[in-house]
């Protein structure tokens, strides 16, 4: 039995492709895309770059969150990445319930579409969420954003500070995005 899924296989799914079609797409047959989802054969990169691009999808590399833990005062742990990254839409605007609110009632649901909700369960995850739960649901520039408006200890608030800090980078230039914009103006 197959422990995990494949990126390829991911890709295929994510594009609502069968084998057939993405080996067509890929220029391949389609045993071999049998082959390499299930983890019998393993194709080189540019295969898989190619199977990728049949799928419109691409590979790239994200840099792995380090999480460490730091105390309250009181001695109760909370956890601290060493960066921010990215939840992808839809996910980061989910609605969620986290684990050992269910006392809340309806409450422990928070939909993070919703400011508020958002807020409120930021403000809990940072200070009781495991690394994987904070890595699931909190969306570094939806947190950058958030940030003054939350509630947090001081300590919780000094350990996150130089994270919310970076992500704000150099506000002092000015960003072009696209020269066809510039011509719009």
């Amino acid at each position: 039995m197959k422990s995990r899924t494949s990126v390829i296989e991911t890709a295929r799914r994510a594009a609502g492709m069968s084998q057939a079609e993405l080996a067509y797409g890929a220029r391949t047959a389609q045993s071999a895309v049998s082959e390499y989802e299930s983890g019998r054969k393993s194709p080189t990169l540019a295969v898989t770059e190619r199977l990728l691009a049949a799928a419109k999808a691409d590979l790239v590399a994200v840099p792995r969150v380090e999480f460490f833990w730091a105390e309250e005062p009181d001695g109760r742990v909370f956890y601290v990445p060493d960066r921010l990254w990215s939840v992808p839409p839809p996910l980061c605007f989910a609605r969620v319930r986290l684990f050992g609110t269910e006392s809340l009632g309806k409450r422990a649901v928070f939909d993070l579409s919703k400011r508020p909700d958002r807020i409120q369960f930021y403000q809990l995850v940072l200070a009781i969420g495991f690394p994987e739960m904070i890595q699931e649901v909190v969306d570094g520039a939806l947190l950058v954003d958030l940030w003054e408006e939350l509630t947090l200890s001081d300590a919780i608030r000094e350990a996150w500070d130089p994270l919310i800090t970076a992500a704000k980078g150099r506000r002092d230039t000015v960003r072009t995005t696209s020269p066809a914009l510039e011509e719009d103006k």
